[in-house]
């Protein structure tokens, strides 16, 4: 029986969009609703529209052809959902714009349960508390699923506000990783017989974007660290393992790509080892990155779980991570190495051994273009198949 899905989501389209497309051609009807006023240069694949107007908007499909043309058939329709911005400052005014936000939000789900929908999935992570009013009105089958689960660099068994309506509603909650199953087991108060794991798969609809000049000159050959700069994506570790190399780095350069903050910066910047472009990354300049680069390098020091390999791997592009659990799960030796959490000299190690080594780097890449085949649980239709159990 076909079944018409609503996602709604601020982010995560690379790992909403393929699901979409496993969805649509099998028959089933999904509406998307994107919690932001304007978007532009969403993750994994191209779209600009700004709302007219506050609420429900509907997107015209010449906004997103390139999503339609991934999915291949008019079985999708997009949405915006846009809210005032919240006022912190000044008490009696932050009341009153919370009143008007609660409003917007019910009026939104008013709209969204009027569509008599099949199934409801909220895309989200753990502190996108502007969610919860829109969960708390939404009415039918409800699945919440949470790339994050808690602040995994400072975890708390308390639940957050948009999880605790979650475990309020009873409604299902579906999580990325075994990791992440485990820290949801810790949190007080959730119902584990309602919550699954189900994996996202590699983002394919990234491959469907084109590469693009950037301003900054890339080096010929760079291993390549990107994301959101926080101190516990470990920074410090990789500049310490690049120190260790010496001249075993040859004429590799390391590009840092992303915005954030990190004290390590500081030490980088007149360092002519490094290509710093620290801004914002879109999805084409990400793309670009990804396809030049030699490998990519993870030295977190703590996760849940992470999207990078899912990211990485459509480009056939090997990624050195720590051995954390979100990592292990995914990246084995034939696509990648590990190497102990916060061990610079290690980290060294497995980069002197991919640089001196490119048939070791060569058989990588060819491994991970069949990933999926000898890895069936990141399979989309094995993915898809789970989450209509889920449903």
């Amino acid at each position: 029986m076909n079944k018409k899905i609503a996602f709604i989501t601020e982010a995560f389209l690379g790992s909403i969009l393929p699901l979409v497309r496993q969805l649509c051609d099998r028959g089933h009807n999904v509406d998307i609703y994107y919690y932001k006023r304007e978007i532009h240069d969403p993750e994994a694949c191209e779209m600009d529209y700004v709302s007219p107007h506050y609420g429900i908007n509907t997107v015209p499909e010449e906004a997103y052809k390139g999503i339609s043309e991934y999915i291949g058939n008019d079985r999708l329709k997009i949405y915006t959902f846009s809210q005032m911005k919240p006022f912190a400052s000044v008490p009696v005014l932050r009341n009153i714009v919370n009143y008007i936000l609660k409003y917007q939000a019910r009026k939104a789900a008013k709209h969204i349960n009027n569509q008599v929908y099949d199934a409801i999935n909220l895309v989200c992570n753990y502190d996108m508390v502007h969610m919860t009013d829109m969960l708390h009105f939404l009415k039918g089958n409800i699945v919440v699923s949470m790339h994050e689960v808690w602040n995994h660099a400072a975890p708390l068994p308390i639940p957050s506000p948009l999880l605790k309506e979650a475990i309020d509603k009873k409604c299902k909650i579906s999580v990325f990783s075994e990791n992440s199953l485990d820290d949801i087991s810790r949190i007080h108060g959730v119902d584990m017989n309602l919550v699954a794991m189900n994996p996202f798969g590699l983002f394919e609809s990234f491959t469907t974007l084109t590469e693009v000049d950037l301003p900054e000159e890339l080096p010929d050959k760079y291993i390549l660290f990107f994301g959101y700069i926080r101190p516990y994506k470990g920074l410090k570790v990789l500049h310490d393992a690049i120190d260790i190399l010496g001249e075993s780095l040859e004429d590799y350069k390391i590009v840092i790509a992303g915005k954030g903050d990190d004290p390590t910066i500081g030490e980088i910047k007149n360092d002519d080892r490094y290509l710093l472009i620290h801004k914002f990354i879109n999805s084409r300049e990400l793309v670009t990155l990804i396809k030049r680069a030699y490998v990519v390098v993870c030295p977190y020091l703590t996760m849940s779980q992470s999207g990078i390999p899912q990211t990485v791997f459509p480009f056939g592009t090997p990624i050195i991570a720590s051995d954390l659990d979100g990592f292990r799960e995914i990246i084995t030796n034939s696509v990648g190495m590990l190497f102990p959490t916060g061990n610079a000299e290690s980290l060294a190690k497995c980069l002197s051994q991919m640089i001196h080594h490119p048939e070791k780097q060569k058989q990588m890449s060819q491994n991970i273009l069949s990933f999926s085949r000898h890895n069936p649980k990141y399979d989309w239709e094995k993915i898809c198949d789970k989450f209509l159990r889920i449903l």
